[in-house]
């Protein structure tokens, strides 16, 4: 009989060993999975926070340094991040300087603990909190900090000026300027070096920074030009005198205008014309270099008190008279070569004519030329005297309708432009004029009218609510999340939520429940298998052992070898890498980086899957020990009790 009981004992011990090994199971579920600490821990032995900041950052800013420039901007010709200057290293000490580890880690523990533990049931209510001001300061010092080492200067003129001044040389310039982007560009640099830059950049950043971190409501840029005008005068009139300055003044400056005054020519008597072409033609011929050049230079200062707002209006007054009377001489051959022109255009005379002549004389200018030398003496003594008319009729029809003194007004500078299609260069101008006179400002009104414009009316209130998480910090409570659920799925969803939260406080207080029905089963086998105590703790005992050593093998030293050899056609784990990283679309561009955040994940998979066999082990084994324990006490329980009886313990 005794040994059908005994034999009975053997499904019981199936059932026991699934019992035992559910229960150790659900142990290590609870153990880990279940406890917000656990996730915790395994990142913290991954040395995730310095591996992301440091050995996944190296590899992506090595990726973004070879990253085409085109697909950055297509204008772009270099990679930014190349042309700066910095190296790989300099820009990942900068991120950890402005987002430490220790910073990164510390608030996604607070993240895992507070909620977790309150999905868990373990607390009633959660809040987590971040705090990121501090850290825009810091971010907003390792910028100005790159920038100071940076090429940042260089790049700018190469990626945003010269382009912007390649286009604006593309029209005429201001006052005929004839100037080639080089040049426009090395001028500019010495506006606008690289010390002036680099201040001003930094004065934003300083200014705007408190404002973007809540300390303050409003903010002004101001960038002053005042000390650049000067400057800026010196290389307009070198530039000046690299061109012809007799361009500059004459055709330029004087000639529309006289143009305007003159017409197309000036009529004088006898048949003679001279053209404003003429006119002005001489002018230029008869004046000194040193008077052209400080006629240059007036009109350069006077344009550069107009565009600094020193005057309200351009006005360069030229005086001319010293210029008449140069030019004078040259007119007057013009209009005697002109009048010896018409003389010499004269027909032959007829004889009616030369008598008329011999009778009459002549006091015009005569219709022929005689062929006769008596009447061709006659002829031109009336000539000689018509051309003093012509050269007087220089100064008073001629020089008298050039103006003493000529005026140039940004009316003139405009037509100009106009003419030339260039209309836009003098719109930029009077733009220039205000940012150069009374300095360029910027303030949060400006923003917010700006991304109301250019990204949509609510941006501005995104700014608010950016501001505000930068001043006050962003909170997120249970009750958050409970509205989240409610507004999402809905009421049902929140209350199977509070029955799942229950369920999971219940399984972790009566975590040792599990083993409940173990014991049953032990409890069965024990009196199945045994007629006394000590027989039947050994019974239970020896399925307890057997049990545990089945499971301590199976996780242990078996999934140990499955891991690393697998088993049959099982893969291992690096043959599960392979295979799981073949699967992953890795894009062209940061493939590497990719790659090694996918192996990253692998390998915190491949440690908590080692981990929770370890443990399902680790608890097997100490069960094993506990029934071989149990079961060494069983064994020898007639000699203790004997030894009990001799020590009076027991009667």
């Amino acid at each position: 009989m005794i040994w059908l009981r005994r034999i009975i004992t053997i499904p019981f011990g199936l059932f026991l060993f699934v019992f035992l090994l559910a229960a150790i199971v659900l142990l290590e579920v609870n153990d880990t999975f279940l406890d917000p600490d656990y996730y915790r821990d395994t990142l913290r032995d991954a040395d995730i926070y310095r591996w992301a900041l440091n050995d996944l950052a190296t590899v992506a800013f090595d990726e973004a340094r070879e990253y085409p420039p085109a697909e950055i901007d297509p204008d772009l010709d270099e990679n930014p991040l190349v042309t700066s200057g910095l190296s790989t290293e300099d820009f990942v000490v900068a991120l950890n300087q402005a987002l430490p580890h220790e910073w990164v880690q510390e608030l996604v523990e607070q993240v895992l603990d507070e909620p977790g533990n309150y999905l868990t049931g373990e607390y009633d209510d959660f809040a987590v909190t971040l705090q990121a001001g501090d850290r825009v300061l810091l971010m907003v010092d390792q910028a100005k900090d790159l920038m100071r080492r940076a090429d940042a200067y260089n790049l700018l003129f190469e990626q945003i000026v010269t382009p912007t001044v390649e286009e604006a040389v593309r029209d005429e310039l201001p006052l005929g300027i004839d100037l080639t982007a080089d040049r426009a560009v090395a001028s500019a640099r010495k506006i606008v070096p690289a010390e002036w830059v680099q201040a001003n950049v930094e004065n934003v950043l300083d200014t705007l920074t408190p404002y973007a971190v809540g300390e303050v409501d409003q903010f002004e840029i101001r960038l002053d030009f005042e000390n650049q005008v000067d400057v800026a005068l010196v290389e307009i009139k070198d530039i000046v005198g690299d061109s012809d300055i007799y361009d500059l003044v004459y055709e330029e400056v004087m000639d529309p205008i006289l143009a305007n005054t003159l017409g197309q020519a000036v009529d004088l008597p006898h048949g003679v014309s001279v053209t404003e072409a003429e006119i002005t033609s001489a002018l230029r011929a008869v004046a000194p270099r040193e008077w052209v050049r400080d006629q240059a230079d007036l009109v350069i200062d006077s344009v550069g008190d107009y565009v600094t707002m020193k005057t309200d209006e351009l006005r360069v007054d030229i005086d001319l008279r010293d210029n008449k009377n140069r030019a004078r001489e040259v007119l007057v051959e013009i209009a005697r070569d002109k009048f010896a022109q018409v003389i010499d255009d004269l027909p032959e005379c007829t004889s009616s004519q030369i008598t008329r002549i011999v009778t009459v004389g002549i006091d015009s200018l005569p219709e022929c030329m005689p062929s006769d030398a008596r009447v061709e003496q006659l002829v031109l003594a009336a000539v000689d005297s018509l051309t003093g008319e012509v050269e007087r009729a220089v100064d008073t029809m001629v020089l008298s309708s050039v103006p003493n003194t000529l005026t140039y007004t940004q009316a003139d500078l405009e037509n100009a432009l106009a003419k030339a299609g260039a209309a836009d260069n003098y719109d930029l101008l009077e733009d220039v004029r205000e940012i150069i006179g009374v300095g360029w400002t910027y303030d949060d009104t400006d923003l917010k009218a700006d991304l109301a414009e250019f990204i949509d009316p609510e941006a501005a209130d995104r700014l608010d609510d950016i501001r505000g998480f930068l001043s006050d910090g962003w909170t997120y409570t249970d009750q958050d999340l409970r509205d989240l659920i409610v507004d999402e799925e809905g009421l049902q969803t929140l209350d199977d939520y509070d029955t799942s939260r229950e369920w999971f406080q219940r399984a972790r207080s009566w975590r040792l429940v599990v083993y409940l029905p173990v014991a049953i089963l032990m409890l069965i086998i024990a009196f199945l298998g045994g007629r006394t105590w000590g027989s039947r703790i050994g019974w239970a005992a020896a399925y307890l052992v057997v049990s545990s050593a089945i499971i301590f093998f199976v996780f242990g030293p078996v999934f140990g070898a499955f891991s690393e050899a697998g088993v049959a056609d099982v893969p291992n784990f690096d043959d599960l890498r392979a295979e799981a990283l073949e699967e992953i679309e890795v894009a062209d561009n940061f493939s590497r980086t990719q790659l090694m955040a996918s192996n990253k994940l692998i390998d915190i998979l491949e440690t908590v899957v080692n981990g929770f066999a370890s443990g399902v082990a680790g608890k097997a084994f100490f069960l094993g020990i506990v029934g071989l324990i149990i079961l060494g006490v069983a064994i020898s329980w007639q000699t203790l009790i004997g030894f009990a009886r001799q020590w009076g313990l027991l009667d």
